[in-house]
């Protein structure tokens, strides 16, 4: 499978912060706080950047027993960890030295994870090794890190990587397409829009550009209108 991320020296969203990476929602690693994160089947594995030639491996925290951990998002002080059971949430408060905070457990399935400080936004779904049972779309309200609380779940068709872009949500959901959400109401997405013509694998917004991952190549999408996203170009491999 091809994976997209597109990493940031210095990211222009304070509330990410300074030398902060930008990356899909199926990223292995990701750069905060001038510090490489790395996740593998177990652990959470830290780097030091203050020479990026060089990075200094700092130390490791074990998340799993099971070889589960897949994916890593970082938002202000926290990374939000996806495994095939459950969404941890790690404090990264001091940069360099991950604290696990807490934990939301779900059907077992295949977990990319967005957040934006309130809510963390999970999908999960069948039809792959993560031996998932479900197809949906969960939110849930991460305020009180120690213990997120489950808001809503939206049935969807075989939903994949997902992005945020203010108050809106962007969900590749495979062949059914990329469904757009307005988010102003957290706890009650509305759909907006879906976009058709690929199978949509993964995106990240950057500004008014939406990068999508498609099964073939990659698309590029204006949202300069988040709720309609207008195709602009792309790289497909035949």
């Amino acid at each position: 499978m091809l994976l997209l991320i597109v990493l940031i020296g210095c990211s222009k969203d304070s509330k990410l912060g300074p030398g902060t990476g930008t990356g899909g929602s199926l990223a292995r690693f990701t750069i905060a706080k001038d510090h490489l994160y790395v996740v593998d089947g177990n652990s959470l594995h830290t780097f030091g950047l203050q020479n990026p030639a060089g990075p200094v491996k700092l130390g490791s925290l074990m998340l799993s027993l099971e070889g589960e951990v897949e994916t890593i998002y970082p938002w202000g002080d926290q990374l939000f960890i996806g495994t095939m059971s459950a969404m941890h949430i790690i404090s990264i408060s001091r940069a360099g030295e991950p604290k696990y905070q807490g934990s939301a457990f779900h059907v077992t399935a295949c977990d990319p994870v967005v957040a934006n400080g309130q809510y963390a936004y999970v999908t999960v779904r069948t039809g792959n090794n993560c031996g998932g049972n479900a197809n949906s779309l969960e939110g849930f309200d991460v305020t009180n890190p120690v213990s997120p609380a489950l808001k809503f779940t939206i049935q969807l068709s075989n939903p994949h990587g997902l992005g945020l872009s203010g108050n809106y949500l962007y969900v590749c959901d495979a062949e059914a397409g990329l469904v757009v959400f307005d988010i102003t109401d957290a706890a009650i997405p509305e759909k907006l829009n879906t976009i058709t013509g690929h199978t949509f694998i993964d995106c990240i917004p950057i500004g008014n550009l939406l990068i999508t991952m498609v099964t073939n190549g990659m698309v590029l999408y204006d949202i300069s209108n988040p709720a309609e996203p207008v195709y602009l170009s792309e790289i497909l491999n035949g």
